[in-house]
């Protein structure tokens, strides 16, 4: 399926434009409505292998993730939570399966053009693309999950900034403008379940929550490397 989406892809972006363009030069004539034919051909092709690729993921993250928030246990026993929810970690090395297939499955010496799609991103590399999407299916899975609990303590408002943040933060190359747009709702919605005590004290926690997203991001540099930028164009991170 991802050597089929690489490989569209390049027929759509290189190898079909340059057929036409050959053609329209051989034979003095204008393909204009018949390229538009073709490129929504492709696009719709294109679109498709996508969703049927990523649809079993953005299921198996969901679950994950409403699983995880519904359970009663989510709740913090202490009052200054330190720690994110198994379901982040669960989710995030999901995600790390996911680019390291990939990475693995495209050849790494293609040109860059055989390895982009798209469908979700623009001229993203397709890993990015994919992320992206996913990302953006995280968001929506915390949104619900955030959305299915009446009331937020203070524990619990502390809880959810940081497993939200931290997927955020950990992900950000991979932000989409609506990913961001379905994070800032997960908040309103949470401030929308609180009351007024709790929602002054969590200003005053914000400090501490910056220091323990920060450790929490230090101690899983290594297992989550693969979604760091890369440094220089030669991809070391």
């Amino acid at each position: 399926m991802l050597l089929t989406l690489s490989n569209l892809n390049s027929l759509r972006t290189e190898h079909v434009p340059q057929l036409v363009t050959n053609f329209e030069a051989a034979f003095s004539v204008k393909l204009t409505e018949e390229s538009k034919t073709i490129r929504d051909v492709l696009g719709q092709i294109d679109a498709r292998l996508f969703q049927s690729y990523t649809r079993p993921m953005v299921a198996t993250l969901n679950s994950t993730i409403l699983n995880g928030i519904s359970a009663p246990d989510w709740i913090p026993s202490i009052n200054r939570p330190d720690q994110v929810r198994p379901y982040v970690y669960t989710t995030m090395l999901a995600l790390v399966l996911v680019h390291t297939e990939v990475s693995t499955t495209l050849p790494t010496a293609a040109p860059s053009s055989t390895t982009q799609l798209s469908t979700s991103s623009g001229s993203q590399p397709l890993s990015s693309s994919i992320l992206s999407h996913l990302l953006t299916q995280v968001s929506s899975s915390l949104l619900t999950a955030f959305t299915l609990r009446p009331k937020y303590t203070l524990p619990a408002l502390m809880q959810a900034t940081l497993d939200t943040e931290f997927i955020a933060q950990t992900l950000s190359q991979y932000a989409t403008e609506e990913a961001t747009q379905l994070q800032s709702q997960i908040y309103l919605e949470l401030d929308r379940r609180t009351n007024n005590d709790a929602r002054a004290r969590l200003q005053a926690e914000l400090g501490e929550m910056r220091g323990v997203l920060k450790r929490l991001r230090e101690a899983t540099r290594g297992e989550f490397a693969c979604f760091r930028k890369a440094r220089n164009a030669t991809g070391s991170k």
